[in-house]
């Protein structure tokens, strides 16, 4: 009992960081927190065999309750293409379902080594950026947006984490301002939680017996994580205009890059 509730405090402090990061930097927590659910779930004596894969459900369970406030504020602002939006969810979904469904084949360690790999080329990408040429274009139509909508979703169905570093370039690229991109690629991400996490119960549930969970999803996180990232997330909005950006991206490309490093060793 005494882990359990150990367990629960590390989630909602880890919350707390990683809700203030996502804000300041205007991205997905997940590349942070399948990581630190992955160390803190030592704790609930979760087998090493399928320990990756509760991470990865439990992380798209966390981001159904920050994802909802994120589409909230940015739809006030009318930051959101919502045609677009809705040609992408279709292929988001069978993404999403596809990868959790190879998820649930593949080995833990296979999944860690896949996750510091991109790990690796996030990290790069923050540190040194990648600029795509924005360029007046029209609508995208349901093809281009159904295979940007399935290579996302299928990113998020097999590690737990937003389809961001997708759809952000590819946005910029179909030629919307920096804040509807923002607002946009925000409004894909409860789609990806909702059916991500839904995948993953089906898929583990048999698999796991650990107190507190659904399948491959850890549901007492919902509120300890899940919680803390909503009020981090509060504190790092007010903080985003206060520190440099390029100085942000750094340093959270070295933290990325770090993760990687700690996921690929045995």
């Amino acid at each position: 009992m005494t882990d359990f509730i150990l367990a629960l405090a590390l989630m909602l402090v880890s919350g707390l960081l990683i809700g203030a990061i996502s804000a300041m930097l205007g991205i997905g927590g997940g590349m942070i927190m399948v990581p630190t659910l992955l160390l803190i779930f030592l704790l609930l004596d979760i087998p090493d065999e399928i320990r990756m894969h509760v991470a990865s459900g439990t992380a798209l369970c966390v981001m159904v309750a920050t994802s909802f406030g994120s589409v909230v504020s940015h739809g006030r602002r009318c930051n959101i293409v919502w045609p677009i939006t809705l040609r992408i969810v279709p292929g988001m979904t069978i993404g999403v379902i596809g990868g959790a469904i190879l998820a649930d084949q593949l080995d833990s360690r296979v999944l860690q080594i896949i996750f510091g790999i991109v790990m690796f080329i996030v990290s790069y990408l923050m540190i040194f950026g990648f600029k795509v040429t924005p360029r007046q274009r029209p609508m995208p139509g349901w093809p281009v947006c159904t295979s940007v909508g399935g290579a996302a979703g299928f990113k998020s169905g097999l590690l737990g984490v937003g389809g961001g570093a997708l759809s952000v370039p590819w946005l910029t690229y179909e030629g919307l301002p920096q804040a509807k991109v923002s607002g946009t690629s925000s409004s894909f991400t409860p789609c990806a939680a909702v059916v991500g996490t839904i995948a993953f119960m089906i898929a583990g549930w048999t698999s796991v017996h650990v107190p507190g969970t659904v399948g491959y999803v850890f549901w007492p996180a919902l509120p300890a994580a899940g919680g803390g990232a909503v009020i981090g997330a509060f504190f790092g909005a007010r903080l985003a205009n206060k520190v440099p950006g390029r100085q942000l991206r750094i340093m959270f490309g070295v933290l990325v890059f770090c993760v990687g490093v700690v996921m690929l060793v045995p």
